[in-house]
């Protein structure tokens, strides 16, 4: 049944368009806690229905009336995503609740065996109305705007879930959506960036590594008409180095999004380039083994979500990134909560024997410095593989047409290694290997050693 048919779906779902866009401009710091507060005593009193929570929190002795502002959230313990692995899926969500006629978020897979977390189509919804908040930051209007969306459109993905087989479909008879078409990012890349072309986007949306790809094709002839107005980029880790080419190979601005499969749009950036969370969704905490850390320090990211039925997700750790949050203000009229750097997920670093974790931004800085060194980005694809503590293997592909442009490769890789010893000041063993390509989702770092009982001493960002 088409759920816009229901009027009490309808007129919520109206309601939120009207109001979600504009609130987090509208609202002040003292009224987003309260609208904070006041979900989060809703979703610990749905989550206690629910009997994976209830369970834990009888453990913890808590009870959802001691659960008053987002300052009682350290009371909760903690989700994890073994957690959502390992209960059935009756467990994850209230007894009343319809898991038969539920979106499912599937993770990829890629940090271990895929999670699976039950929506309600009003919780698609809102996550989509929050997209349309992040368009309406960049003036792209979601009825008018030519926006090329380029998808993972296997069965299971987030992106097919929400824009082709649920509410899109549903909508589509009302909307026509003329402005809007869906490329599949499995497609031959060179008769993807064609058909993008023919379409002539003034939005082009993507995982960053794809329009990188795209980007990578356009430099060497292909795709010579297409000049997008603006790129989206979002669900990736996106690095300073691999947005500079972007941008300068497309003369045009990258405005990117964190999302994620289980939470749906977390924060946006800007029109001034930073990072603001969505406040009314979703609150943060950052955390150095258990322990929250300061305003502007490096912590591992755990969200509570503020909406939507289906599986409650608070204090859930298992998105991994490692965030620092911003001190200072951003004078572009948000007044949400601010990130000043996402550096990557955790499991995708370089461990230490000593306690210190080398995150990938830090990675992402010594690939900026020889872009700057050298002013010719040969690097396309770079995997790390760590074999032990003291043991690393960097293994990068190399641009074929300019691969022997500028600095031979034997140089960059002895300047790479000069960079990484002056700050890890560790004697450990760093080879590189340059290999002719890899497989499309080859992981950025594979690491061999066992981190089970690892403390954390030190993030290097």
């Amino acid at each position: 049944m088409n759920p816009f048919l229901n009027p009490f779906f309808l007129y919520r779902s109206c309601k939120s368009l009207f109001f979600d866009p504009d609130r987090l401009k509208k609202i002040s710091k003292i009224k987003l806690e309260k609208y904070q507060n006041m979900h989060l005593r809703k979703v610990v009193k749905y989550a206690y229905n629910v009997p994976m929570y209830r369970e834990k929190y009888k453990k913890a002795k808590v009870k959802p009336d001691q659960i008053k502002t987002v300052k009682d959230l350290q009371k909760l313990p903690f989700i994890t995503k073994d957690d959502l692995r390992k209960n059935k899926p009756n467990q994850l969500v209230p007894i009343n609740f319809n898991i038969n006629s539920a979106m499912i978020g599937r993770t990829g897979g890629t940090t271990g065996k895929p999670i699976v977390v039950y929506l309600d189509y009003y919780t698609v919804i809102k996550s989509m109305i929050s997209l349309i908040r992040t368009m309406k930051e960049y003036n792209v209007k979601w009825n008018k705007t030519r926006m090329a969306l380029v998808l993972d459109l296997t069965e299971n993905s987030f992106e097919n879930a929400y824009f082709v087989n649920s509410v899109s479909s549903f909508i589509k008879p009302f909307f026509r959506q003329k402005n809007m078409r869906i490329f599949d990012q499995k497609e031959s890349k060179k008769e993807l960036i064609k058909q993008i072309e023919d379409f002539q986007p003034d939005l082009l949306a993507g995982y960053p590594f794809l329009i990188n790809e795209l980007a990578l094709l356009k430099k060497s002839g292909y795709g010579d008409k297409l000049n997008p107005k603006l790129i989206m980029t979002s669900g990736q880790f996106l690095d300073d180095n691999i947005r500079k080419f972007i941008e300068n190979t497309f003369q045009t601005k990258i405005y990117d999004s964190y999302i994620s499969t289980e939470t749906g749009p977390i924060a946006f950036e800007c029109i001034k380039g930073n990072y603001h969370i969505h406040s009314d969704m979703i609150y943060p905490e950052f955390i150095k083994n258990g322990e929250n850390v300061s305003i502007g320090e490096p912590g591992e990211f755990i969200v509570t979500k503020l909406h939507g039925y289906g599986t409650p997700l608070i204090r859930y750790t298992g998105l991994g990134d490692v965030i620092t949050s911003e001190k200072n203000k951003c004078d572009c009229g948000i007044t949400s909560f601010q990130l000043k750097k996402i550096h990557g997920r955790k499991v995708n670093s370089i461990y230490l024997a000593d306690g210190r974790i080398v995150l990938p931004s830090f990675m992402e800085k010594i690939f900026c410095e020889i872009l700057l060194k050298t002013n010719v980005n040969k690097q396309k694809r770079t995997q790390i593989v760590q074999h032990d503590f003291d043991d690393i293997e960097i293994k990068v592909e190399f641009d074929k047409k300019l691969r022997n442009v500028g600095l031979p490769p034997d140089k960059l890789f002895k300047i790479m290694k000069k960079m990484m010893r002056n700050v890890i000041k560790s004697d450990i063993k760093i080879v590189f290997t340059e290999v002719d390509d890899f497989e499309d989702y080859a992981p950025y770092l594979i690491s061999k050693i066992d981190k089970k009982d690892y403390f954390e001493k030190e993030f290097i960002v």
